[in-house]
């Protein structure tokens, strides 16, 4: 019998959380499922996903909508284009099913009008106000309308989502592959790992540690992530770094551009934090806990479905930034109870991202929907 064909649309220009999710089921499901990959034209992430073994990659001038008016003048005429591209591409590479890895791409939908339908899967990895709440509304709805199934990744994003039977939960999965190091801590070293871009929470990471650092010289956060090549993300950057001169933390603060070996980040770090203002899920606090390093992170959705406050970790208020600076010296001072979220935090998210909670949900859904 032979393999079922995926088509997955991705989005990302570069490599983002999403793109990783993504990836890694794939490459876990890749013995049961042939997948090819479309993405943006000159993708940053084009590189990076070939180099995990997807081969067959389509580019599409994709066009973002955005406030900006030449955007908005060339989306629609660039996505009937690219939506007849795209059915071109399912016919010549006999796609069974296409699953889209972002709420905000029509292509399928609109390749559906054109011939043959293939039924496709749209996933939510955002949430709602991220974006203004008429367009969230109208594309949720159009894809209820038009998909087989819609997913998303956490309890918090579906309680965000209209009550549908279309809507499922598949959490993202746990970090695959061989992994090269033991447990090597730093133990006055915290990781910051996050592209920059403003609603990250790296600004709350250096107001807490300046009420503290003084008290701890030898402490260090380390920020790694890149601005993805936006000029608004590297103005950030460098607020972010003024910051830390005014604040006398520059001997103290290191920064790393993006990394695709998160997994010596980890374990080479005593604490991870997660500041974010608004996670529909966290694969960075996946991560740290995965490879065995405590994390503190706020309350701001997906974070609070993989920390167990207490026993893997700590859990802030959002914007809490005293709260923060707390959480930093209660784990700093407190080797023994960093030790212990250690040894607790792989353990847990082992038993609740399995494979059954993950990857193995998303593959009965792909065998559920081939005709």
């Amino acid at each position: 019998m032979s393999k079922k064909r995926i088509l997955i649309i991705e989005n990302s220009t570069h490599v983002t959380g999403a793109l990783k999710s993504i990836v890694h089921s794939s490459i876990e499901l890749i013995q049961n499922f042939d997948f090819v990959f479309v993405m943006p034209k000159r993708s940053k992430g084009i590189s990076w996903v070939r180099n995990k073994g997807i081969k067959t990659i389509y580019e599409l001038p994709m066009q973002e909508l955005s406030k900006d008016f030449f955007s908005l003048v060339l989306y629609f005429p660039r996505l009937i284009i690219n939506a007849t591209r795209l059915k071109r591409i399912i016919n010549e590479e006999r796609i069974d099913l296409v699953h889209s890895n972002d709420l905000y791409n029509m292509l399928p939908v609109i390749a559906n009008r054109f011939g043959r339908k293939v039924p496709y899967i749209c996933h939510i990895r955002f949430l709602p106000d991220k974006f203004p709440k008429i367009l969230f509304s109208t594309w949720i709805n159009i894809h209820l309308r038009y998909s087989h199934q819609v997913i998303c990744v956490s309890k918090y994003l579906a309680s965000a989502l209209p009550k549908h039977s279309k809507i499922s939960i598949i959490y993202d999965g746990l970090p695959q592959g061989v992994f090269h190091y033991e447990k090597l801590t730093i133990d006055t070293r915290m990781v910051y790992l996050g592209n920059i871009i403003q609603g990250k929470g790296q600004e709350y990471a250096v107001k807490a540690f300046a009420k503290i650092a003084a008290r701890y010289p030898n402490w260090k956060i380390r920020f790694v992530g890149g601005d993805m090549g936006l000029k608004k993300n590297a103005l950030f950057k460098l607020q972010l770094m003024a910051m830390c001169e005014e604040s006398n933390l520059n001997s103290q603060i290191e920064w790393k551009t993006f990394t695709d070996d998160v997994e010596i980040e980890y374990k080479t770090a005593s604490i991870a934090l997660n500041f974010s203002e608004s996670e529909s899920f966290s694969l960075t606090c996946l991560e740290a806990l995965f490879f065995g390093c405590p994390v503190i992170a706020t309350r701001s959705g997906g974070p609070a479905e993989i920390v167990s406050d207490n026993e893997t970790g700590l859990l802030v208020p959002l914007g809490d930034i005293d709260k923060m600076a707390d959480a930093m010296e209660d784990l700093i001072r407190n080797e023994e109870k960093r030790k212990n979220f250690a040894k607790a935090g792989p353990i847990k998210v082992r038993e609740k991202f399995n494979r059954d909670n993950t990857t193995g949900q998303l593959e009965m859904l792909y065998d559920q929907l081939w005709y």
